[in-house]
């Protein structure tokens, strides 16, 4: 409706012709938009979203259609490209480059054979990747998965401590970087110089054998986009023209012409050692197979009904805004992998998150999706100034990381137009989502809960170190466990947090403790209500820090808010609040006093917070995550 809106107020005084073309554009859209419904309806008919195998416990399996895929990221892409190999399946608007899917390919393929027959990189062989949002990294990404080698995506926001562990703790052997990695909107790039300088001398990370390096990139927005074969000459022309350490090796080599070979990879192998995210403690490196990584991406795909010919993008393919970063599952998963599910093209903005250049990408190449997390989309409505136009193309996306406030919701859907914006749940280990709204959900149900189960994918809510992990009942809140073909392998060389974290039932079963808790109700929808590690236990009672920061979200002066607990003489724990304000009121906040009696009003005064900082931002994880641990100890500093 408010596409025809903009439309009828667009046209008047206009020609016919223009006018044509303007309702042409918009019979398309709406024409699209049924398809993409019909589609999804098609997909997931109410009584194929979950089943209860009790009707009175907390147990839940999801569908099974469509079947499992037993493709490799390799063979994956190879289908995506015989099927579509004439549309985009990349475009770095701030490279200004854009790939096909077989150009895609078959870079990909040159990448894994350079790698192997060059520099003797084999199958099970660790490599690590340190890189932004550039072209380059999705040809790694799958070149690597082709010739079997295991890819550690790393942290480019990492200490030089961080990168060493992180290397020597996962065995790599190859180390590919950026040799200049950008850190958002109005940051300088940071020089990866004295960290190359560092591995070279053997020091820190002895079982380096070699490091690739990609020189910085010149940027050509205005000119016209540098596509295929130009690609190579392009990343030679930048490799004379950057200074390399000695014993480094350009980039550019492993582009360099070369008859393609196959490798003998298998689905179940494992291609990815991700780290966890670190949120509530020391990040933990998981092993992941194609066949958890590939599936998951199919079935997200799926249910957010994208398609490589029939959305309501002007060319029909749905185009993927994509500011969430690389090494994340966010990026490497619910984006990368779920566009070459479906034949969807994926937008690269910037580097590193810049909400500017996210918002400048979605115009320029009429998005159908954008995926954040809501620091993120609080970023963009901050700075976009209530701006509807150039949107009308923007459909769904994903939030994850952390429920959407009901305030962010409904910005969103006012002026981005994305009305069928879907909610994720899951974690690294499970590869990562377990449940998923759907675009047809309704606002207050993907505000207040993150959706049904995922196809092939079984959940239950168990009380916390229950070993028998026995169902609660439905509605009663208790720790989220999860089971199905999306569990990791393993914890790498540590069985003991492996063992922690993954329970075997008595039919052998392999259970995964999530860490979080949540209910899920009659109708199959899990609420999480927080990290049980971040319960506030306030004079007995328990306390959500999610309730009071959904509470906080309603207030006009606040743009974000995170709680935690700290210590209290008097009740065992105290909550405190951080508040970001909004720009507008900034020079005016609202008092402390203001905060809690606006919070006693709407949950009683027993969830008023005692302390209340204002901040400009939040310590968080590269993925945009808040880090809970790294608040608590400012709270208590603070004290």
């Amino acid at each position: 409706m408010l596409l025809y809106s903009s439309i009828r107020n667009f046209v008047a005084g206009r020609s016919l012709s223009t006018v044509a073309r303007v309702q042409c554009v918009a019979q398309r859209t709406a024409r699209s938009r049924r398809n993409v419904a019909n589609r999804y309806r098609n997909f997931t008919s109410s009584s194929s979203r979950y089943r209860f195998i009790s009707e009175e416990l907390s147990h839940v399996t999801g569908p099974t259609e469509p079947p499992l895929s037993s493709h490799t990221i390799g063979s994956l892409v190879e289908e995506t490209a015989k099927n579509y190999g004439h549309l985009n399946a990349v475009i770095s608007m701030h490279q200004n480059v854009e790939l096909t899917y077989s150009e895609l390919d078959r870079l990909s393929s040159i990448v894994a054979t350079n790698l192997a027959e060059k520099y003797g990189i084999k199958k099970n062989d660790r490599v690590s990747v340190c890189a932004g949002n550039i072209w380059e990294y999705p040809v790694l990404q799958i070149g690597l998965a082709k010739l079997g080698a295991i890819m550690i995506p790393l942290n480019p926001a990492f200490t030089h401590g961080q990168f060493h562990a992180g290397m020597e703790g996962s065995g790599s052997k190859v180390l590919i970087i950026q040799s200049h990695l950008h850190r958002g909107r109005r940051k300088p790039a940071r020089d990866m110089e004295p960290l190359i300088q560092e591995i070279l001398s053997k020091k820190n990370s002895p079982d380096i054998e070699a490091i690739f390096v990609i020189p910085p990139t010149s940027s050509t927005p205005e000119g016209n986009a540098i596509k295929g074969d130009a690609l190579s000459k392009l990343s030679a022309k930048h490799t004379s023209e950057f200074k390399f350490h000695r014993g480094t090796i350009p980039f550019s080599n492993l582009l360099e012409d070369i008859t393609p070979k196959e490798y003998d990879t298998d689905c179940q192998d494992t291609i990815n050692m991700q780290f966890t995210s670190g949120t509530t403690s020391a990040p933990k490196i998981t092993s992941l197979s194609h066949y958890n990584l590939v599936n998951n991406g199919r079935f997200i795909g799926n249910r957010m009904g994208l398609s490589a010919t029939q959305s309501h993008h002007p060319t029909g393919q749905d185009h993927m805004c994509i500011p969430v970063p690389m090494f994340h599952c966010f990026g490497l998963v619910l984006s990368n992998l779920c566009a070459w599910s479906t034949g969807s093209c994926l937008v690269y903005p910037s580097d590193a998150f810049d909400p500017i250049a996210s918002l400048t990408s979605v115009r320029k190449y009429s998005c159908t999706t954008l995926h954040g997390v809501p620091t993120m989309f609080a970023a963009q409505l901050d700075l976009n100034d209530g701006q509807q136009r150039g949107y009308e193309y923007l459909r769904t996306g994903i939030a994850a990381g952390s429920s959407v406030p009901i305030e962010i919701m409904k910005r969103l859907s006012q002026e981005l137009h994305l009305n069928e914006l879907t909610i994720c749940y899951g974690m690294t280990e499970t590869a990562p989502v377990s449940f998923m709204s759907h675009p047809n959900d309704s606002a207050e149900r993907r505000c207040t809960t993150v959706g049904t189960i995922m196809p092939h994918t079984e959940a239950k809510i168990v009380r916390p170190g229950d070993d028998t992990l026995t169902p609660l009942p439905i509605g009663e809140k208790g720790e989220i466990v999860v089971a199905g073909y999306l569990l990791m392998k393993e914890y790498y060389r540590d069985a003991s947090k492996t063992a922690e974290a993954i329970a075997v039932d008595a039919d052998g079963k392999r259970w995964m403790k999530t860490g979080d808790e949540g209910q899920i109700d009659k109708e199959g929808f899990l609420t999480v209500t927080g990290r049980i590690k971040d319960l506030i236990i306030r004079g007995g009672e328990n306390i959500h820090p999610l309730e009071i920061e959904n509470a906080l979200f309603t207030h006009d002066a606040v743009l974000q808010a995170s709680v935690v607990g700290v210590p209290d003489k008097k009740y065992g724990e105290a909550i405190c609040a951080f508040i970001v304000l909004d720009h507008t009121h900034k020079k005016d906040p609202p008092s402390i006093r203001e905060i809690q009696e606006f919070v006693t009003e709407r949950l009683g005064h027993y969830m008023a917070p005692k302390y209340v900082h204002y901040v400009d931002d939040f310590p968080k994880t590269a993925s945009g995550k808040i880090r809970k641990v790294d608040l608590k100890q400012t709270a208590i500093e603070l004290m």
